[in-house]
């Protein structure tokens, strides 16, 4: 529209921060809108006309908060309802006709308008409270989050290797699709799996692991197991495996990831679910690990009373893994055999085991 004659140079602006030199050039506009309004040189409708396209088309809230307050006093303009109707006409009894129609009319046009204008600064207001409401909760849970947890804090596992491999392996076995490994490392469970029989592809957010794992000629994509089965089409998968790493995500983000996994599941299909056990977690988790894990892990009843909400239900569970460790009495010396019986049963009720396999098969 040729509203702004000349925009500042972009050198040197990328080490300021980028709000400050937004603010900088909306400040400008600003500035040249007024001169030229000013000046007679901007039509009086034409910044009515710019707005309402701007409201129109714009993608409201794509800047956050900045954007979100434009977008806001935009509404605020656009609440007057202007009741002077335009009375110019090419014709020549136009400009008379278009007058005494106006002149006729403004009482009712003016008893209606005065009751639209005020609804319109109702809604405006009630909008101006809800966005103040809604930047305070943004701030809180802003607030509330907790900082992200350091790759260097995760132990890098090999579930291939792992006491539950050979059970989940044995378990996928009747699996007549694809079998999908989330969080699955360098693959080394995925390869475990293919030399079974059983058609397996793993996902990793980790793009050094996908690439030891793809060096290996394994199917193995880069991507987070949520955004994968997002993109998957329903009941497309035979079998899932769950790793322990989902006893770190929050429970919001571990809801949504157990609803994706069992839409994307078959009906027969099987979810093969690795956990530390609560105990365990306290036990071994790395102490940064467990300090910044924005959750914690389950026990095996709650997830089967989780599962069964979407429709899968728990075919066995398993314990291993080891669990505390006390030390034992030499069985050389005198009694050391009851003693040791007696660890045992400690160990058992009070400690128990560090993790633990669910397998489940979706129902319905």
């Amino acid at each position: 529209m040729g509203i702004v004659t000349a925009m500042p140079e972009l050198s040197g602006a990328t080490s300021a921060d980028p709000s400050d030199y937004l603010q900088q050039v909306m400040a400008e506009i600003d500035a040249e809108v007024a001169r030229r309004r000013a000046s007679g040189d901007l039509p009086a409708g034409l910044e009515r006309e710019l707005d309402e396209l701007f409201l129109e088309f714009s993608p409201v809230g794509a800047q956050g908060q900045t954007r979100l307050r434009e977008s806001l006093s935009l509404v605020d303009g656009s609440a007057y309802v202007d009741i002077a109707v335009p009375v110019e006409s090419n014709k020549r009894a136009g400009r008379l006709v278009k007058r005494t129609v106006r002149s006729l009319t403004r009482f009712y046009v003016d008893f209606v308008v005065h009751q639209i204008v005020r609804f319109a600064w109702a809604v405006s207001r009630l909008a101006h409270q809800l966005v103040d409401r809604l930047e305070e909760l943004e701030s809180e849970v802003a607030a509330l989050r907790p900082p992200p947890v350091p790759a260097a804090a995760v132990p890098v596992a090999d579930d291939g290797g792992a006491w539950w491999a050979p059970t989940a392996v044995e378990a996928l076995g009747p699996a007549t699709g694809r079998v999908l490994h989330a969080e699955c490392g360098a693959g080394s469970l995925v390869a475990a799996m293919l030399a079974a029989g059983i058609d397996a592809y793993g996902v990793d957010p980790s793009e050094p692991a996908v690439e030891t794992a793809a060096a290996a000629g394994l199917d193995v994509r880069a991507e987070g197991a949520a955004d994968h089965l997002d993109v998957v089409p329903t009941e497309g998968l035979a079998g899932i495996v769950m790793p322990a790493s989902l006893q770190w995500c929050d429970p919001t983000e571990r809801a949504r990831l157990v609803a994706l996994a069992a839409s994307r599941l078959a009906v027969g299909g099987i979810l093969v679910l690795h956990s530390s056990t609560p105990a365990g977690w306290v036990r071994r988790a790395p102490t940064l690990l467990a300090d910044l894990a924005p959750g914690r892990p389950l026990h095996a009843e709650t997830w089967a009373h989780l599962l069964a909400e979407h429709g899968l239900a728990v075919t066995s569970t398993r314990t291993g893994g080891g669990s505390a460790g006390l030390d034992r009495m030499d069985g050389a010396l005198p009694g050391a055999a009851s003693v040791n019986a007696a660890i045992d049963l400690v160990e058992q009720a009070l400690l128990g085991p560090d993790e633990y396999l669910v397998v489940a098969t979706r129902e319905r």
